[in-house]
């Protein structure tokens, strides 16, 4: 792991410790040894699926090596969205909106139904737009082509034409930083527990089911065991040698200074992606730009990334270096009697590709010309958990009774994350419907175990 992982910036640190020390329970002595569900991982799946979990009268704990919400789930671009969604996300998409809905009714974190507008350069990124639009028919949509005129209408600021555009008006702009604030609010008050700065070092089996987690501060049992530790589930389950195909792959963000009488619906392109913020900037970033590092995990799980890598290797660059031995060396540490020492990384925190960024924003000004006075006022990038077909696991182990997965959601997971967490809570209690739990399931890959 680069140490880039390990860097976290002071002013963040300190707004992190006030949250902390206003909500989440830190001590031992604080805890009971027993829950009906143990998670792993305090964003925003493991939230929702302990929120929903707590909804069915179960006592939950939720553990997190770092502070809560404090890697990707904090860190995206703040869409709930439909356009674009896989076929088998779809119905997560459109069941979250009114789940958000419902919860900017409870509190303020920047929600906004503004819409969000996908513009085509050119034929073929029309063609494929279109085609989506087609597959989706007949689920509950509310995205419709838009003509050259009302795409003008709607957009006035950008003097770039399009090829195509598809606007759906139900899809919103959400602040991250304060949602994942009221959603970890919202669970404590359910009467979750939430402990963090403390990591789960392994999974215990026993008579070949999951039983307990072994946390820095002891061990606790549980009927049910989730992992839903983002970028660090592949390690997590590795503890008892069960092989997740996920990657980690790096995306950078933006932050412009306000702008005045700049877009008010969020905007999507293969040049730049944009969404207004409650502050009157906009969080600017690039769908074609996220950066991954060979690894051993990338030879070892070639095969399965292979075919959806060279459908769209335009939307990935992949580098070389030393950080193929730096993880070689790192992935030793963990496994089954291991010492797993998740404790020495409490957060990934990777610097951003600051010229990506430069030329994004470029991109922008020359196409709109309202963003030419703004300047960027900051930037940051999150590491996102991927999978070989750009879909979660949501899923029971079938190996081991008791242990479940939530994770690699290939930077989907922030919109779709509220009806995810009820889809994960079905699973959990066994009454999930079997077509929407069907494409999530970890068999899917035919992997082999550690």
């Amino acid at each position: 792991m680069r140490k880039a992982c390990m860097r976290r910036t002071g002013i963040r640190r300190r707004v992190l410790k006030r949250m902390r020390s206003l909500y989440a329970m830190t001590s031992q002595q604080s805890m009971s040894q027993h829950y009906d569900v143990v998670i792993a991982g305090a964003g925003i799946i493991g939230l929702s699926t302990a929120l929903f979990l707590r909804g069915r009268g179960l006592s939950v704990m939720v553990f997190d090596k770092g502070e809560a919400a404090y890697e990707q789930s904090s860190r995206n671009w703040g869409w709930m969205r439909t356009i674009g969604q896989d076929m088998a996300e779809l119905e997560l998409a459109l069941a979250s909106r009114p789940l958000w809905r419902q919860w900017a009714e409870e509190g303020d974190f920047g929600f906004r139904r503004c819409g969000l507008v996908s513009l085509a350069g050119d034929g073929e990124e029309w063609a494929g737009l279109r085609s989506w639009l087609e597959h989706a028919a007949g689920r509950g949509l509310d995205t419709r082509e838009l003509g050259s005129a009302e795409t003008a209408e709607l957009l006035p600021q950008f003097h770039r034409r399009w090829a195509g555009a598809l606007f759906a008006p139900g899809d919103a702009g959400i602040e991250p930083d304060l949602a994942m604030r009221f959603l970890e609010k919202k669970v404590l008050d359910a009467g979750v527990g939430i402990v963090t700065g403390n990591a789960i070092r392994r999974i215990d089996i026993s008579g070949g089911r999951a039983c307990a987690v072994e946390t820095e501060t002891g061990r606790v049992t549980a009927d049910r065991i989730v992992v839903a530790a983002g970028a660090w589930s592949r390690w997590v389950c590795k503890t008892v040698g069960i092989v997740i195909p996920q990657l980690r792959v790096t995306a950078s963000v933006l932050r412009t200074t306000p702008v005045e009488g700049g877009p008010e619906v969020n905007v999507a392109s293969t040049r730049y992606c944009l969404r207004r913020r409650r502050d009157g900037g906009y969080t600017v970033a690039r769908r074609n730009s996220s950066l991954t590092w060979v690894t051993p995990d990338s030879v070892r799980f070639m095969r399965q990334y292979l075919p959806n890598y060279l459908k769209q290797k335009q939307l990935l660059r992949v580098r070389a270096g030393t950080s193929f031995f730096k993880e070689l060396r790192l992935e030793r540490r963990f496994g089954p009697g291991q010492s797993n020492p998740f404790e020495d990384f409490r957060a990934c925190d990777p610097a951003p590709d600051i010229d990506t960024l430069k030329e994004t924003f470029e991109h922008l000004k020359e196409d709109a010309p309202v963003f030419r006075s703004a300047r960027i006022a900051s930037s940051w990038a999150g590491t996102i958990d991927v999978m070989p077909d750009a879909l979660p696991v949501l899923s029971p182990v079938a190996r081991y009774p008791g242990l479940f997965l939530a994770t690699g959601f290939s930077a989907h997971g922030f919109g779709i994350g509220p009806a995810s967490g009820r889809l994960m809570a079905d699973i959990v209690m066994g009454e999930a419907p079997a077509a929407s739990a069907a494409p999530f399931r970890l068999e899917r890959f035919h992997l082999n175990d550690d």
